[in-house]
């Protein structure tokens, strides 16, 4: 038995989580095969949006957390065959095996079992941990390759890939890889952050040039049985289809509302041009008023100089009538 506390963890299942994007790869609807859950982070998150949820699982105390959120559950080990019988006849729209290959002595019997649990057009999803990451590698330049209690050297795994190695295994065992996604996760945030930095600046450099992918701590990958390549590219046109006419209905929405928004606009620009010929007007107005009250000022003004000085003659004429 193992601590499965250590695999339990919480995510918000419409945020950025690496586990909130695999679950975006599922189907919108239908009945899900999961191998090796755990204590089953993930399948309270299935449940919840309302699919159908079988699980794999072999760890007894995984089992009893799993029976309690009312999941059917399949006791076995994934390294035997005795699970196969409680999924005989049965056919899934998706079976996910989330960081669970890497835990396994031979991942490719399992992928072979799992080609004839899908329905037509349904999908296997995989995540699984990418050994070609730059932290295992700054480890591997500090002579490091120690194994802990989880993350890339987790001492339960059995196996390492790589993106080669991974879409390498799918083909041989009848699987087409249709799609890929990165989960990239910044060196310095990793497990491996203190190898990262003992590393010379240079050494770091070089590494990294032309290394695109060296961020990249695991893999999703999305499959389906290489015969239903077909089945695949019609459901995913369709799908293609369901999410353009969403987004034109979007964007029409959208254009109504700023169509409307603009209406407004224009219509309250329509009344601030009244209301400023208006002020136009009055001022122009006020400005006829200030000019004929400057001319009568100017026309005073003359007059007061004019009788000022009739005022200072009449006075000189009596002072020289005096004398």
């Amino acid at each position: 038995m193992i601590n499965i506390e250590r695999y339990d963890y919480a995510f918000d299942p419409d945020g950025d989580a690496w586990a909130a994007r695999v679950l975006r790869r599922m189907p919108p609807r239908g009945i899900v095969l999961e191998l090796g859950p755990g204590p089953g982070a993930m399948t309270r998150v299935l449940l919840a949006r309302g699919y159908e949820v079988v699980v794999v699982e072999n760890d007894p105390a995984a089992l009893e957390a799993l029976k309690a959120l009312g999941v059917e559950a399949i006791e076995g080990d994934l390294d035997r065959t005795d699970w196969l019988n409680g999924v005989a006849g049965r056919r899934f729209d998706a079976v996910l095996a989330c960081d669970v290959l890497e835990h396994l002595r031979r991942p490719d019997q399992v992928l072979r079992s799992l080609e004839e649990c899908l329905q037509p057009a349904g999908r296997l999803i995989l995540s699984i941990p990418n050994i070609a990451y730059a932290g295992v590698v700054a480890a591997l330049r500090n002579g490091v390759f120690d194994y802990t209690d989880k993350g890339q050297l987790d001492r339960t795994h059995v196996h390492f890939f790589t993106r080669r190695s991974i879409e390498t295994m799918l083909l041989a065992c009848g699987w087409a890889p249709r799609a890929w996604e990165a989960n990239r996760v910044p060196v310095e945030s990793s497990e491996f952050a203190w190898c990262w930095s003992a590393l010379p600046e240079a050494q770091k450099q070089s590494l990294l040039v032309g290394w695109h992918d060296f961020d990249v701590y695991q893999w999703m990958a999305v499959a389906t049985p290489a015969k239903d390549g077909m089945g695949w590219e019609m459901t995913a046109a369709r799908a293609d289809a369901d999410r353009l006419r969403d987004e034109l209905q979007t964007l029409t929405l959208q254009h109504q509302h700023e169509h409307a928004s603009l209406l407004e606009h224009q219509k309250a620009i329509a009344e601030a041009k009244d209301i400023i010929a208006r002020y136009q007007s009055e001022i122009r107005s006020l400005c006829a008023g200030m000019e004929s009250l400057r001319l009568e000022k100017a026309a005073l003004d003359v007059e007061l100089v004019n009788h000022r000085a009739l005022s200072s003659e009449k006075s000189w004429l009596k002072r020289w009538r005096r004398d």
